[in-house]
């Protein structure tokens, strides 16, 4: 059967994504610029390697090599995780807010959990960015509403140049799988600032 897949990578199959990795980096790089030093990370249920939906580990990996790089050190207490979506970041952002040590900023590896981290940040009365700065990664068709600082991936472009591959394939232009990554950009909003100061 013809297949081409978006954003997961599976063996001997067309695919078409980003670079997970660098998106991540990218991210936590944007609040290390700004003079965090104490990020941390929400994340989802880690997805089921096996299967090829390996996003969320490799936001998680391109967290923590963006950490070492900046020469900070990854710690666990400043990792939450919950389920995915707004509720789930919500949830993990609880978990935090519960622990000994608030960090300055955090990086959530989805939009959707980082507009969730909003909800519960502004509920318990914590200024974002003047005490706690959100970044995402998508651009979630909700991220400019809540101006989020995300890492944005071409959707549409995505979703067309999947299309194209598929027919391709179809009329047996393609004669091996193919890997095609697409780029990102930051998008900087109002989510992230400066560290308060001491």
């Amino acid at each position: 059967m013809p297949l081409v897949t978006v954003g997961a990578q599976l063996a001997g199959v067309t695919c078409v994504r980003i670079d997970d990795v660098t998106a991540a980096q990218s991210a936590v790089n944007h609040l290390v610029h700004q003079g965090h030093e104490s990020i941390a990370m929400l994340a989802g249920p880690s997805d089921d390697p096996g299967l090829g939906f390996s996003s969320s580990l490799d936001r998680r990996d391109g967290y923590r090599r963006a950490m070492k790089a900046a020469g900070l050190e990854p710690r666990e207490d400043l990792v939450a995780a919950s389920a995915h979506g707004i509720d789930g970041g919500a949830e993990a952002m609880a978990q935090m807010l519960s622990g000994d040590v608030l960090p300055t900023a955090i990086f959530a590896e989805y939009d959707e959990l980082a507009i969730g981290a909003l909800r519960t940040l502004r509920r318990a009365g914590i200024p974002v960015p003047d005490r706690l700065s959100v970044v995402g990664v998508d651009d979630h068709e909700m991220a400019s509403v809540v101006d989020l600082t995300t890492v944005a991936q071409q959707v549409h472009e995505l979703g067309a140049v999947a299309a194209r591959l598929l027919l391709d394939t179809l009329l047996d232009r393609l004669p091996e799988p193919v890997d095609v990554v697409l780029p990102t950009r930051l998008l900087v909003r109002g989510s992230t600032g400066a560290p308060p100061r001491p």
